[in-house]
């Protein structure tokens, strides 16, 4: 009874509490109603978002409060003020806006170092959000200031000044100028390491990677500009790893000491330092040097422990090599990767003996769960067809995945050229934790590989001409290569029909074939630099050549090794033989055409050719490979069971290079090499034709960029005795010999040839590049057996003329078409080993005079 008593006691007082707080609240005023003034682009939907308080609810100044804060969170006003007065039924509360200016404009005057696109690159980077037409916030003027000061030490101007100016332009916006004062350049000029004992402060510096003290070096890589951040890593990365991997496994660097002093400046130019120089002052404690105690591999899977710890190359008792421990493991993450094991981590747990030194590892590998390929996904190929590039993949659906695979498989995709150039960003690999399984995206952006072109203007070979051409590197999708030329000019006339089928019948075996019709005139003037005392050309034959070939190769497995061949038929006519060069033209044909006519040479002569190959390519794309190998051997072997009219084989060797510039650009710029070298020798009774001989010069296959096509040969003249009509030989009353003729000066080619191309690629913006190149070449004339039976009829090789290297040296401008996808190249270039001088022959004086500078444009590829 008692316990009722309280309960209802207990429930009366609450009601009534109640009823007071019901009472209290119902005292407060009410909102009438809530207006906003001052808003001029925002719109008023938008601000009563931010606005909690609303109309017909109880007036509440808290509320309020945080009403005024929201609001003025949305970043959208500089002064907030919120008015109340009395309504008929309530509270009618204001508030009063004022919003933030936009910015009309900005501007940035005294930046000498750096360009606005830094500026603007920067700012980005920083998330600063300083736009025009954003709006106006103090705060964020104060990060574009510290930005641009930023930029002002990265370039070596740390004494710079800048602050800004804003100026009002109603109604209410403003300009916003960065005025600013770089100062004295201010170079690196000591750096010193201060406890260090052990080493010499030259090796320490040497270790530094990102900065340096000004040297000869420094003028192109700009390290000498101290950027504190750029110190740091050097500090946590390169000298601490120096350290590390000579035993000092508990190196302590301070922090650096910098300063700005008035020191030596030197009196070698280019090579003096700035006036106010910075002084940096590295702090070392080496510690002692540990030698190695135990090393134990645990855990380690599928892959042998002991197997793995070979790789180390690291036994008891020597020192502490951290960075070849750190690599190592890194290989092991590869090594895991490549057999599916794509979660591969480690734990260390060293054991430091202070007394002895000595430093016990233990490495525990986790391998994870091995991982299957579910499903790789092409994406972005509109036109290619998926089944081109999954034929191209090493990586196989249903098998366990691998990096290395997945890498070849990329790299082979490159090579296309169907595609811009895949990078790591552009694939995902998507793992299944629980299925142990991953999908791998692959996204691609295509380039068109199809191009109609008109051509026509005036080259060294081919005279004034005009031709039409259709290419289309991925036929109807499907990979496959057409190509139709048709070209016709004063010095040539070309027609050519090509077709590739890089995956016979879906097997790895390529074909193709190509069906051509091609007449080349060749004189002396424009090929040979040869002219007579009035500057006339002289003319030297015409060839005419018709025929198809058929090409198969294979690629071995995986690999970037292919082997194959190809076989090559054709009917070769020469004529309009200059006189003078009849003799040695025809004579070559004697005893090897069946009629044993050499003049049915001028029909046609018939080449059977088979030419074997082996090729490496390793490079990672069509057009601009930057890193990778391309290897061709081969031998081309025409006459004996082939049949034809002359026999003859041609051994050629071809190697390319490309690799990253890591020391000058840090791996933007491409270092690219070529090395080629063929030789060609008749056998039996055959010789080798003047046309096949070897003549090198221009901007294709024998290229050497500042001489014009086919330019560069021996130079010789034949001697043919003169007879009366029983066959006796004429002599002359002056010198009581033979009378001989002498024929003009002409070029005859080599057997032998070596061309070295090299070039340093930079490039400058999208499509556009170009490349300091410097090309070096010699064809030689070593074996005159292989002009083949002259008869009476002698060849004397002109002295100076026979195994001399001609070189050139420019820069190539590449631009690449969208629609074209052919690299167009101007060529400017300068021939500093060239042959000039004078030929005496028959009484006449000839000029020899090979250009000294020259500017070519072209279309295709250089190698």
């Amino acid at each position: 009874m008692a316990k009722s008593a309280i309960l209802g006691i207990c429930l009366i007082g609450l009601l009534l509490l109640d009823s007071a707080v019901f009472a209290q609240q119902s005292s407060e005023p009410l909102i009438e109603r809530i207006d906003i003034r001052g808003n001029r682009r925002i719109p008023e939907e938008t601000i009563r978002f931010y606005i909690q308080s609303r109309q017909g609810e109880p007036y509440d100044k808290m509320r309020l409060s945080f009403d005024l804060q929201s609001i003025y969170k949305s970043g959208y006003f500089e002064y907030i003020e919120i008015q109340e007065r009395d309504g008929d039924t309530g509270k009618i509360i204001t508030f009063i806006l004022k919003e933030k200016p936009l910015i009309r404009s900005i501007e940035y005057t005294g930046n000498k170092s750096f360009t606005e696109s830094n500026i603007l690159d920067a700012f980005k980077e920083e998330k600063i959000g300083l736009t025009v037409d954003s709006r106006y916030d103090p705060a964020k003027i104060r990060e574009a200031e510290r930005t641009l000061k930023d930029l002002m030490i990265q370039s070596g101007k740390p004494l710079g000044t800048i602050h800004s100016e804003i100026d009002d332009v109603p109604p209410a916006n403003v300009r916003v100028r960065f005025i600013m004062d770089e100062g004295p350049g201010v170079r690196i000029g000591k750096i010193q390491f201060a406890g260090n004992k052990i080493f010499k402060d030259r090796e320490l510096k040497r270790s530094l990677e990102l900065t340096k003290e000004r040297n000869i070096f420094t003028l192109f890589k700009g390290k000498d500009k101290y950027h504190k951040a750029k110190l740091d890593y050097d500090i946590e990365n390169s000298l601490k790893a120096f350290y590390q991997s000579r035993g000092y496994i508990q190196v302590q660097v301070g922090e650096p000491v910098v300063r700005i002093f008035e020191g030596p400046r030197g009196w070698i130019p280019m090579l003096r330092k700035t006036r106010q120089q910075f002084f940096i002052d590295i702090p070392v404690d080496a510690g002692d040097q540990y030698r190695l105690g135990e090393l134990e591999l645990k855990n380690c899977g599928i892959l042998p422990c002991k197997m793995l710890s070979q790789y180390f190359g690291l036994k008891k008792g020597d020192i502490v090599d951290f960075k070849r421990i750190k690599d190592t493991l890194e290989i092991f993450k590869k090594l895991y990767g490549d057999i599916g094991y794509i979660n591969y981590s480690h734990i260390w747990n060293p054991q430091i003996d202070p007394k002895k030194k000595i430093l016990d590892l233990t490495i525990d590998l986790e391998p994870g769960n091995r991982f299957f390929v579910r499903r790789i996904n092409f994406m972005g190929n509109t036109k290619t067809r998926d089944k081109v590039m999954r034929r191209e993949f090493v990586l196989e659906e249903g098998l366990p995945f691998s990096t290395s695979a997945l890498e070849r498989s990329i790299l082979r995709l490159n090579q296309l050229g169907f595609f811009e150039k895949i990078e790591d960003k552009d694939y995902e690999v998507k793992p299944n934790e629980k299925e142990s399984k991953v999908d791998v995206d692959i996204h691609v952006k295509e380039k068109s590989r199809r191009s109609i072109g008109f051509s026509g203007g005036v080259s060294g070979i081919s005279g004034s001409f005009i031709g039409l051409n259709y290419s289309d590197s991925n036929f109807l999708g499907r990979g496959e290569t057409l190509d139709i030329s048709i070209t016709g000019g004063t010095r040539t006339t070309n027609f050519m029909v090509s077709f590739t089928e890089p995956y016979l019948l879906d097997t790895q075996w390529l074909m193709g074939v190509s069906l051509y019709n091609q007449r080349y005139r060749y004189d002396t003037y424009s090929t040979f630099g040869l002219t007579t005392p009035s500057g006339e050309p002289t003319e030297l034959f015409t060839q005419r050549t018709t025929g198809a070939t058929l090409n198969l190769s294979r690629r071995l497995r995986n690999s970037f090794w292919s082997v194959g061949g190809s076989y090559r038929y054709q009917k070769i006519g020469v004529g309009s033989i200059a006189q003078g060069f009849e003799n040695f033209a025809l004579n070559q044909f004697t005893g090897v055409l069946a009629s044993n006519n050499p003049s049915d040479a001028l029909q046609g002569i018939i080449r059977s050719e088979i030419t074997p190959m082996l090729s490496y390519n390793s490079t990672d794309s069509y057009f601009y490979p930057t890193r990778g190998t391309n290897f061709n051997i081969a031998t081309s072997i025409s006459g004996g069971i082939l049949k034809g009219d002359f026999s003859m084989f041609r051994p050629t060797i071809n190697y390319r290079r490309y690799f990253p510039d890591k020391w000058l650009s840090r791996g933007r710029n491409i270092f690219a090499f070529s090395l080629r070298a063929e030789y060609i020798q008749s056998y039996g009774d055959s010789s080798v034709p003047f046309f096949d001989r070897y003549f090198i010069g221009g901007d294709q296959t024998y290229m050497i960029r500042g001489f014009d096509i086919r330019s560069i040969s021996p130079i010789a003249v034949t001697e043919t005795p003169l007879f009366d009509h029983e066959g006796n030989p004429i002599i002359d009353p002056r010198t009581g010999l033979p009378r001989v003729v002498q024929s003009s000066p002409f070029p005859i080619g080599g057997d032998t040839i070596g061309i070295f191309n090299g070039e340093y690629r930079i490039p400058i913006a999208g499509p556009l590049s170009m490349a300091a190149f410097y090309d070096m070449g010699i064809s030689r004339a070593s074996r005159m057996s292989s002009f083949g039976d002259m008869g009476a009829t002698k060849v004397a090789i002109l002295g100076g003329t026979n195994n001399k290297i001609r070189g050139s040296t420019g820069v190539e401008v590449q631009f690449i078409l969208p629609v074209v996808s052919a690299p167009f190249r101007l060529i400017f270039a300068y021939n500093p080993q060239r042959l000039t001088g004078t030929i005496n022959a028959n009484n006449v004086t000839y000029h020899l005079k090979e250009p000294s500078k020259d500017i070519k444009f072209t279309v295709g590829r250089s190698f």
